[in-house]
């Protein structure tokens, strides 16, 4: 899907890189693609701290799950 897309967007676009003042031709279906995964990292680099938050807090839910079980089991049973 990837290559038909490049292939179908080969139409040269203008790039401007303002600081520097240099234009450069590049094909449409490259500028998109480039800026998906911009995309895709900035939002990768956005979601990765609350994704590790969460799992040292699974982490420290099932230490402590295992805790209260096994002073469940050492617990006498009532009858």
């Amino acid at each position: 899907m990837l290559v038909i897309f490049m292939l179908s967007n080969r139409d040269p676009v203008a790039m401007g890189f303002w600081p520097l003042g240099v234009t450069v031709s590049v094909p449409f279906g490259a500028v998109v693609l480039v800026a998906l995964v911009v995309g895709f990292l900035a939002g990768l680099l956005a979601h990765l701290p609350k994704r590790f938050g969460a799992q040292r807090r699974a982490k420290r839910a099932e230490k402590r799950v295992a805790e209260l079980e096994g002073k469940l089991a050492a617990a006498p049973a009532h009858t």
